[in-house]
């Protein structure tokens, strides 16, 4: 390096003026224990546990994610990403952390996991009011057809696991227009998760005993948080933070504010 590298020269200027305490540190400098400076969450858009509303990301994961944080003396930021995006964006780096997210054996491997925070229960529905429906399984489907969420994993199950074919599935972009197919007469069957159902009715003015639930589709999973296998440190007080935050009864008063 040349004696007149003014790079250089700036350094010098820094460290001399940061020793001396007439400079406040820069912002990179003041990191946690971790090694960060910021959590990033990105949130699966899953009414009520994640959602955007007034500009602002809320729901009881959202809530959980911030306090979290704030037990690790971390700043946070939360944004809404499609599931495939969020994916992606959470594998960027040890300190984005992704949620809420369904613990499936394809995504084992793929995530260090913080919870569970709540149990997940899919169902199929129908309208109440549509008696003359008789669900007789899946291989007695007929030309029916079954409104289901895009990209979730309930999707994939149909698809997969049910063998519902493609053409019969009414795929919607999020859970107020998936119930709004289902009114609509454009299917007669809805797939979807019991917390996501009750909240788009809600949303939409429409009856609590709109739906009948005439089979259940998934009752063994829950909801998590997860990060990178990489940043097993932060998984770890994640997990302390969360198991703190059930104790003091936080976790308890955000599900009964969010109706869950």
């Amino acid at each position: 390096m040349s004696a007149h590298d003014p790079s250089s020269s700036r350094r010098q200027c820094l460290q001399a003026l940061l020793a001396a305490g007439t400079l406040a540190a820069p912002a990179w400098a003041a990191t946690s224990p971790l090694g960060l400076d910021q959590l990033q969450g990105y949130a699966n858009p899953l009414p009520p546990l994640s959602f955007e509303e007034g500009g602002r990301v809320q729901g009881l994961f959202a809530d959980l994610f911030r306090e979290m944080s704030a037990q690790l003396g971390l700043p946070a930021s939360v944004e809404i990403q499609p599931f495939l995006r969020l994916q992606q964006s959470a594998m960027l780096g040890p300190g984005m952390v992704a949620f809420p997210l369904v613990r499936l054996p394809e995504r084992e491997e793929m995530y260090l996991w913080i919870g569970p925070v709540l149990r997940r229960r899919v169902m199929l529905y129908r309208l109440a009011q549509r008696n003359e429906l008789e669900f007789q399984g899946w291989s007695r489907l007929g030309k029916a057809q079954v409104v289901v969420n895009k990209g979730t994993a309930t999707h994939r199950k149909l698809l997969e696991d049910f063998h519902v074919p493609p053409a019969q599935l009414q795929v919607s972009a999020n859970y107020t227009t998936a119930l709004r197919m289902l009114v609509a007469g454009r299917a007669e069957y809805l797939a979807m998760n019991e917390l996501a159902a009750a909240w788009a009715a809600r949303q939409l003015g429409l009856p609590s005993d709109l739906l009948r639930p005439v089979q259940e589709l998934d009752g063994e999973g829950a909801y998590w948080f997860g990060v990178v296998p990489a940043a097993r440190a932060l998984a770890q007080q994640l997990q302390e933070a969360l198991e703190q935050l059930r104790r003091q009864g936080r976790v308890d008063a955000l599900r009964r504010q969010y109706g869950v």
